[in-house]
């Protein structure tokens, strides 16, 4: 097996090393679990195995072979989510990738795909309910002039002014929900969203809050009142982003090359992913679970290579002992034993190097 396939090996099986202890599973349950598509159950099972009969390359192939299954699955089930949610079928799709999950829970692809697939959804639901607000803000100035012809042709109507009182409450209400609206996506850089919102909002209650928002925006073509207004349509403006989104949308970007990267097995390239997603916001809840999981997995990973190392070292193969060390430091960079290892058996190639060179 070549270095890279050892190493993938050995991510395995700490990767599923969470998983209860059984008893030995025989291969028909185990290709059955693999017909059934229980990936989580078939790979703890093989990993079981291979922990009990180390040496046996068929053992190892087949726990790699269904790894790529598995990988293929959660890809087809992110696949069946969009097509479901390019649908505006979101429960659906939502549901889709949950089975994926309760089938092979340690897939991060499918746990980093599932969040952002419940973002979106709740960026829609904002949508929807932003074009509901601008509608009733749109209602409530055309019905403007109706209360003002009430007010003149009834003005004894008993319960006049607790209607006005009413209406005007009601427009302050909308009018602050606007505010609130198009301060937030100013901050995303929408800023024709924004001032749609804000022009409204003043419309509704010219109130120092909302004037004040207006001047901080940034200056724009005006929005006409007859314009049709649909949120989605809108591009936002790089420029103008706040700080705080760049990071939250970078976050997202990084949270699904870090999947990929991890259910590939790819350690190294997982820890580093992890150190620039800690820069941006270490309390990210899929964050700290990652970081979690990657501490775990990388611990045992090193534990097991040393091990390798030892046993290659202790059989004069220092050449693979000290490729296997050096793999285990890019992962574990601060380890000074690991580190001590490496150096002694460079000096010993170093040195049977120099002994073929100059023999005595």
């Amino acid at each position: 097996m070549s270095r890279w396939s050892w190493v993938l090996l050995v991510f395995l099986l700490a990767a599923c090393a969470q998983l209860p202890q059984r008893s030995v599973i025989g291969p028909e349950q185990i290709n059955s679990w693999l017909a059934e598509r229980e990936y989580g159950n078939a790979l703890a099972a093989l990993q079981r195995e291979v922990q009990l009969r180390p040496d046996n390359a068929s053992l190892r192939d087949r726990l790699y072979a269904a790894w790529q299954q598995a990988s293929r699955y959660a890809a087809e089930q992110i696949a069946k989510a969009e097509e479901l949610a390019q649908q505006s079928r979101w429960n659906e799709a939502l549901q889709q990738l949950d089975e994926a999950l309760g089938r092979w829970p340690q897939s991060a692809v499918l746990r980093v795909a599932r969040d952002a697939l419940e973002n979106r959804r709740q960026q829609r639901i904002e949508e929807l309910q932003l074009e509901l607000l601008l509608h009733e803000g749109r209602s409530l100035l055309e019905s403007a002039r109706a209360h003002r012809e009430l007010e003149r042709a009834n003005p004894g109507y008993l319960y006049l002014d607790w209607d006005l009182r009413k209406y005007q409450a009601k427009r302050r209400a909308v009018a602050k929900e606007l505010l609130q609206v198009g301060r937030q996506v100013q901050e995303e850089g929408d800023l024709r969203l924004a001032q749609h919102c804000l022009v409204m909002a003043q419309r509704l209650d010219d109130s120092p809050e909302v004037r004040a928002a207006l001047a901080q925006l940034p200056p724009i073509e005006q929005v006409e009142e007859s314009e049709v207004f649909e949120p989605r349509r809108h591009r936002r403006d790089a420029r103008y982003v706040s700080r705080r989104v760049q990071q939250k949308r970078q976050l997202s970007r990084l949270l699904a090359e870090y999947a990929q990267v991890w259910d590939q097995g790819d350690l190294v390239a997982a820890r580093r992913l992890m150190l620039r997603m800690e820069e941006i916001n270490p309390e990210h809840p899929r964050v700290k679970e990652l970081k979690s999981e990657q501490e775990r997995v990388i611990q045992q990973t090193v534990e097991r290579g040393v091990a390798r190392g030892d046993d290659l070292y202790s059989q004069e193969r220092i050449e693979e002992a000290a490729r296997v060390w050096e793999e285990m430091l890019r992962l574990d960079p601060f380890n000074k034993e690991l580190r001590n290892k490496l150096d002694r058996a460079r000096t010993a190639l170093k040195t049977l190097q120099e002994l073929k060179q100059h023999p005595r």
